[in-house]
C-alpha cells in the first residue's frame, strides 16, 4: 500500500516550505508626522536631477582621503557615534593625526546595501564592515601602537550622506555598531576600532564593561 503524504503547509515556521517570489519593489509608506528639526535644513524643493544613489556608491567606493574629499560641500560636517559633529578642516586634522590608511594599507569599508531615505530624496544610508591588517604603528600623542600584524575585522555600522542640489555632500553620519559581538575588536566600531586591532586595551564588549559604557554615555550625548 503505497503510503501518502500530504504536502507540508506554507508557513514562517516550516522551514521546508518554498521560497515565495515577487518582483514587486518594496516601497515604505512615506512618513505621516509633521517634525521641526536642524535635519528639515538637509532637505530640498524638488526631485534630485542626479542618480543620489549612483552617487553615493561612487563615493562609497573610494578609498583614498583625497577622493573622498573631493565629495565635500564648503560647509560639510561630519558625525560619529563618539566623534563629532566636526568640520571638514577637522577630518583632515584627525586623518593626518592617526594616519590609519597607513597603519592599514590594505583597508577594506566594504560597503554594501544602499538605499534612498523614503523621506528625504537627497540622502542614502548604506551598511559598511571595516577589515583590513594592521602592518604599521599608529600614534595617538605621545602612544604608539602595534603594528600587531593583526588581520582585523569590525562589526557592522550603518552610514548616511546627504547631497546638496550642486551634488555635494553637505552631512554625513556614521552609526554605532549594529551588533558588538561581530567581528574582532571586542565591539569597538570605526576609528575606534581600527585602534583596538593596532593593540589599545579598551576591556570587552561585555555588558557593564567600563570602556563600553563610555561608548554609550557619549554616543547618548
Amino acid at each position: 500500500i503505497a503510503a501518502t503524504v500530504a504536502p507540508l503547509p506554507t508557513t514562517a515556521f516550516n522551514v521546508f516550505a518554498p521560497p515565495t517570489k515577487s518582483n514587486k519593489p518594496y516601497t515604505p509608506k512615506p512618513s505621516q508626522i509633521v517634525t521641526e528639526s536642524w535635519l528639515d535644513t538637509l532637505k530640498y524643493e524638488g526631485a534630485p536631477s542626479f542618480d543620489v544613489l549612483a552617487k553615493t556608491i561612487e563615493f562609497a567606493e573610494c578609498m583614498e582621503f583625497s577622493q573622498i574629499e573631493k565629495f565635500w560641500a564648503d560647509d560639510y560636517v561630519f558625525r560619529g557615534p563618539i566623534f563629532g559633529p566636526i568640520t571638514a578642516d577637522d577630518v583632515r586634522k584627525t586623518q593626518q593625526g592617526f594616519r590609519i590608511q597607513d597603519a592599514y594599507p590594505n583597508l577594506e569599508t566594504r560597503p554594501f546595501g544602499f538605499t534612498i531615505d523614503p523621506d528625504n530624496p537627497y540622502r542614502c544610508y548604506y551598511f559598511e564592515r571595516w577589515e583590513g591588517t594592521n602592518t604599521q604603528s599608529v600614534k595617538i600623542g605621545p602612544t604608539e601602537l602595534g603594528p600587531s600584524m593583526a588581520d582585523v575585522q569590525l562589526p557592522t555600522h550603518i552610514m548616511s550622506l546627504n547631497w546638496t542640489p550642486e551634488g555635494k555632500v553637505r552631512y554625513a553620519c556614521l552609526s554605532s555598531p549594529l551588533d558588538r559581538f561581530e567581528g574582532t575588536t571586542k565591539g569597538a566600531g570605526a576609528v575606534f576600532g581600527l585602534l583596538v586591532g593596532a593593540g589599545l586595551d579598551v576591556g570587552s564588549a561585555s555588558v557593564g564593561d567600563g570602556f563600553l559604557r563610555l561608548q554609550q554615555h557619549q554616543v547618548q550625548l
